[in-house]
């Protein structure tokens, strides 16, 4: 008997590395007690699988579904070969497929939230779902659509934290610990030898914010980093200083942001010749004004959810940098979005690009999940919270923790 199970246990090995995930039923990459109980559901009647989940559950690959795979399953969490190391990277240059098989999750209750919830807010226009790296739900109200293109104001913000990653990935700057007197031409401005660029990416460089929107984009570099200061190292969100974040990669890669982007990001996410405004020497927006499909924007999240990869084997930006940009670096001070990264909020979980509005990107890593939106620019902050209570609080819960 002892031989049979070591054999057993052998080839559960063997077929877990070269498929899709064997055992894991529920499809959230981790194989546990809950799969168990989704398998003997099947066995008795209860709740029949179907679909991946089908599939997966026959973890000796014999056609059926029976107590030797419930065995087989409980051997691979009883040896801690619990985990799916090799999830799915979506090749993310190419257009979202959506998810067929939508019994792993309560769908109903989704629908439900759609329905009675998302429909009811008055400003939303578009809402895209996706988890495991397809679009679950999308939906689009007050005649917006698939096709259209908007500002996504602030979110933008993370775009250029990306790029600013990829050009110290490649090392075209320094890294975010020097400060900004080693990215800039010499201005006969002291105060950069006291602020760094980890300061300028955490909103805490003590500049006050000199310019409305959007005449930060066409100030000089000397006029943005000769604006009055006080000292580093406390939040204040502020347009004009991270706006200096595109002049930095300008000096240090010979390029806008928008040529930059266009050689080291745009294409592996499916962009195409976006409009980005510019101003001073042709410079983009570091701060807002890059304009996309809520479909496009959305795909940032899952680059980084699957840790810098844009498609197999093709990570385009360390997973050194995702960990340090979404980790909460300072204190904020806002009420429910108390911390911040480099251009990310650190919410309740997972982190967030937050766009003027209600333009968001919340990306979750431990469930998997990414949900974007896209909101009227001239919406209230009372529908923002409304919107982010829904997101955190009433969709994401449906999907599984890992």
């Amino acid at each position: 008997m002892k031989n049979f199970y070591y054999i057993l246990f052998v080839s559960l090995i063997l077929n877990f590395c070269y498929s899709q995930c064997q055992g894991d039923v529920n499809l959230d990459d981790t194989i546990n007690i809950q799969d168990v109980i989704l398998i003997v559901n099947h066995i008795l009647d209860i709740e029949l699988l179907e679909g991946q989940a089908l599939n997966n559950a026959d973890v000796n690959n014999d056609g059926g579904i029976n107590v030797v795979d419930i065995v087989a399953v409980t051997d691979l969490i009883i040896n801690d070969f619990n985990q799916c190391e090799d999830s799915i990277i979506v090749n993310l240059s190419l257009e979202w497929e959506f998810q067929e098989d939508l019994s792993y999750f309560d769908y109903e209750e989704l629908r439900d939230i759609i329905n009675n919830e998302i429909e009811e807010l008055n400003y939303l226009k578009g809402i895209v779902i996706i988890h495991n790296g397809k679009i679950i739900d999308e939906e689009y109200y007050d005649d917006s659509s698939i096709s259209e293109i908007y500002n996504i104001w602030s979110v933008t913000k993370s775009y250029t934290s990306t790029l600013i990653g990829q050009a110290i990935d490649q090392s075209l700057i320094f890294n975010s610990d020097h400060t900004l007197d080693n990215f800039l031409p010499d201005y006969d401005q002291n105060y950069l030898e006291t602020i760094t660029l980890h300061d300028l990416l955490t909103m805490s460089s003590g500049y006050y914010d000199s310019y409305g929107y959007p005449d930060w984009v066409n100030a000089s570099t000397s006029a943005l980093v000769s604006m009055p200061y006080s000292s580093p190292g406390y939040f204040y969100y502020n347009n004009s200083a991270c706006h200096i974040n595109s002049h930095i990669l300008y000096e240090g890669s010979g390029m806008t942001p928008i040529e930059f982007a266009s050689i080291n990001l745009f294409p592996y996410l499916g962009i195409n010749n976006p409009f980005w405004m510019d101003g001073y020497n042709d410079i983009n927006d570091g701060s807002a004004s890059l304009y996309l499909r809520l479909r496009d924007m959305v795909k940032l999240g899952q680059l980084f959810i699957q840790d810098g990869y844009a498609s197999e084997n093709n990570q385009i930006i360390s997973e050194e940098w995702i960990n340090k940009a979404t980790s909460s670096l300072i204190s904020t001070g806002w009420p429910g979005l108390e911390n911040y990264g480099y251009l990310w909020w650190i919410p309740q979980e997972g982190y967030l690009a937050f766009g003027y509005g209600g333009q968001f990107i919340a990306v979750m890593p431990e469930r998997n999940l990414v949900i974007g939106t896209h909101s009227d620019t001239f919406s209230d902050q009372l529908y923002q919270q409304e919107l982010l209570n829904i997101i955190y609080n009433e969709i994401a819960p449906l999907f599984e923790n890992e």
